[in-house]
């Protein structure tokens, strides 16, 4: 597996199902103050990185000390899902399993943030922030059921999830930025983006003009 590989494990055609998938257990399994949790946590977390984004995009926002313009989201989802789901999945099991699986969950997080940055996707900063806001958002969830003794896992329902996340799915790169953009422009009042690429000896505060929305993909990764 090369670093695309693992860059794509948090891109939201893996993430995002999986994110749905949690709820679904949750709400299977007759805990459905859990699952609204869930929603609510991992919707904030979603949040907070298309806000940076946004802010980016639309008012150039960022930390160019560090090359800073926004959270990674593939980063932050990889964090946020992976532990949860691997924490849920062996709830049924010991405590050891149970830390085991979290752990698990966690290495292949750092592995997609450390991938990100490896095929020059975001800067480590982007990476890494991204990282801590999806830990920060597993650490709250399993903290929170971790006092439910009553969830069981169903072995079918995770199975037939994990399935359906191996069917093959491209091109959420263009449209995700497509809408991004698009709702940074509007809100900005701007005819063009901001971009990290005007960091640097010339400093001109906006991108080459970006009338299509064909270009977002240029301009910043979600």
């Amino acid at each position: 597996m090369n670093w695309y590989h693992l860059s794509a494990l948090g891109g939201i055609a893996v993430t995002a199902p999986l994110g749905v998938a949690i709820a679904v257990w949750l709400a299977a399994a007759h805990c459905r103050r859990r699952a609204l949790y869930w929603c609510l946590l991992f919707g904030a977390t979603l949040l907070v990185v298309i806000g940076s984004k946004i802010a980016f995009l639309g008012w150039g926002v960022g930390i160019e000390a560090v090359h800073f313009a926004g959270f990674s989201g593939h980063a932050t989802r990889a964090a946020a899902v992976f532990p949860v789901a691997a924490y849920l999945a062996l709830c049924g099991r010991t405590k050891a399993w149970r830390y085991v699986a979290v752990a698990l969950g966690v290495a292949l997080a750092v592995a997609v943030t450390l991938s990100r940055v490896m095929v020059g996707t975001h800067s480590a900063s982007e990476a890494i922030l991204g990282c801590l806001l999806g830990l920060a958002c597993a650490a709250a969830f399993i903290a929170l059921v971790r006092s439910n003794r009553q969830f069981q896992p169903s072995p079918v329902l995770i199975a037939v999830s994990l399935a359906l996340l191996c069917i093959p799915y491209k091109g959420e790169a263009h449209s995700s930025q497509q809408w991004m953009t698009g709702l940074a422009l509007g809100l900005s009042g701007a005819d063009r983006v901001y971009t990290t690429a005007t960091w640097g000896p010339t400093r001109n505060p906006y991108s080459p003009p970006c009338p299509k929305a064909e270009r977002y993909f240029n301009y910043v990764c979600f």
